[in-house]
């Protein structure tokens, strides 16, 4: 049995073929996640007061993950989080000892702390119902990536939202640590340059609907009307704080 969550129709072809089961049953399901609700949204010139002000104007007391791109940026983001706007947070990456991240990761499950900022080293095994957002501080490597990553949000089945901060600068920088991974002739570079593109293509979207774009990707169809249900995320707050309940609301 093969298991996969983010896989492609060619990535399945290749699956299939590199485990010599090309007749083997395929059973999937749709990739609409119809409780998340995807946003880009431009970085202004301080980032990081710009992040600040959005946790705290629309996530004030709710869980949530913030992913960044390399150890030193998950390590500035939380520090800034913590110190200048009171927000508990905790950093996750590869270089901490096994030992630190699972205290990070208890912190962050028993609701110590609400938010973490991570590489994609937080990824497997992450399974919290009630992440009510998941912020992208740089764009992903990949719309595989992004899609994976951001659907760590609402798995409790209420509204969510999933938010890619967003920068020209940001390709740039991926395109930096691709080449620095792989070099630049080889086959895999290209694959994963050519990939990074169509995340930057998600990003720089105008009128287009995202969700429509990303089952697309996946090679789903959406109607663009089905995407005009707006969900709304009410928190109705009692004593003490955090007995607070979320209800789904639903918008013609």
């Amino acid at each position: 049995m093969a298991l996969t969550a983010t896989a492609t129709r060619p990535v399945r072809e290749d699956i299939l073929k590199a485990l010599r089961i090309p007749h083997a049953l395929v059973l999937e399901t749709s990739f609409d996640r119809p409780n998340l609700k995807y946003e880009v949204i431009a970085k202004t010139k301080e980032p990081l007061k710009q992040l600040g002000e959005l946790l705290k104007n629309r996530f004030a007391n709710l869980c949530g993950i913030v992913y960044c791109l390399s150890k030193s940026e998950c390590v500035d983001v939380a520090k800034y989080l913590n110190d200048k706007c009171g927000i508990k947070t905790v950093y996750y990456h590869a270089g901490l000892a096994a030992r630190q991240r699972v205290a990070v990761q208890k912190k962050w499950h028993t609701g110590e702390v609400q938010v973490v900022c991570a590489t994609i080293a937080f990824g497997m095994g992450i399974d919290k119902p009630d992440v009510r957002f998941v912020c992208h501080n740089t764009m992903s490597k990949s719309i595989e990536s992004y899609y994976q990553e951001s659907g760590r949000a609402g798995r409790d089945n209420l509204p969510a939202v999933c938010i890619a901060l967003y920068a020209k600068k940001d390709f740039s920088r991926v395109v930096c640590m691709l080449r620095s991974g792989q070099g630049r002739k080889t086959e895999i570079f290209k694959s994963a340059m050519a990939q990074a593109r169509k995340m930057q293509q998600y990003c720089e979207l105008k009128d287009e609907c995202r969700r429509q774009a990303l089952l697309a990707h996946f090679g789903e169809s959406l109607n663009r009307k089905d995407c005009n249900t707006v969900l709304v995320l009410v928190t109705i707050v009692s004593k003490p704080l955090h007995q607070g309940k979320l209800f789904r609301c639903q918008l013609s």
